[in-house]
């Protein structure tokens, strides 16, 4: 018989190691790669940095200007022309205030005083006796018309009394004649009934030229 002696021993075989030269130049490749990413990283921040710095400075500096510019100004002395156009500017503004003020003051006293005496005639009317004109003012009062008997007028006057406008006021002058005994109108009246034609006065006629006032017809 024969046999077969395997002489060829794992242990006296080469060994070979985990970390060879290719597995070193594999891992400083790596470690190259990531220090030059870090590196452009940090290039790149310092980049953004620095642009920033450099529009922080531009913006002082135009404030730095402006402020400049506002120094000066203030320094300047005062224009003479600018002066004189502000204050005439302020003249004119006084007068157009004072205008309107006056104007107001004329347009509360006209609606004050005659829109009243307009609504007191409204309301104090009497059957039978009618207005053919006015005059209404502060200072002067003037009633025209007709009534077909003095009872009548006297019924009026005393409704009309009894009216805001007109209470307390005295009518210091009144003319009532028949309308038959004109002879320039004896023509015209001859179709109407009989009636008297009066004429009543509170006030100065004066003081309603002078001030002004309301009139109808």
């Amino acid at each position: 018989m024969s046999q077969q002696i395997n002489l060829v021993s794992p242990l006296l075989l080469k060994k070979r190691y985990a970390f060879g030269l290719r597995e070193m130049g594999l891992v400083m490749g790596l470690m190259l790669v990531c220090a030059l990413g870090w590196a452009g990283y940090l290039h790149y921040q310092a980049g953004v940095l620095e642009a920033r710095a450099e529009q922080d400075e531009a913006r002082q500096a135009e404030a730095q200007q402006a402020l400049d510019e506002l120094t000066l100004a203030a320094t300047r002395p005062v224009s003479a022309l600018l002066t004189e156009r502000t204050k005439a500017t302020q003249a004119q503004v006084s007068q157009r205030e004072a205008l309107l003020a006056a104007v107001g003051h004329t347009i509360e006293q006209t609606s004050t005083g005659f829109s009243p005496g307009l609504r007191a005639l409204a309301h104090g009317s009497t059957e039978g006796v009618w207005l053919n004109g006015f005059t209404l003012s502060p200072g002067y009062v003037a009633l025209k018309g007709a009534a077909l008997n003095a009872s009548l007028l006297t019924t009026y006057i005393d409704r009309l009394g009894k009216q805001a406008p007109f209470t307390g006021m005295q009518f210091s002058g009144m003319n009532a004649v028949l309308a038959a005994s004109q002879d320039g109108r004896a023509s015209q009246t001859a179709a109407l009934p009989d009636h008297l034609d009066f004429d009543l006065y509170s006030g100065s006629p004066e003081q309603a030229t002078a001030q002004g006032g309301s009139h109808g017809q």
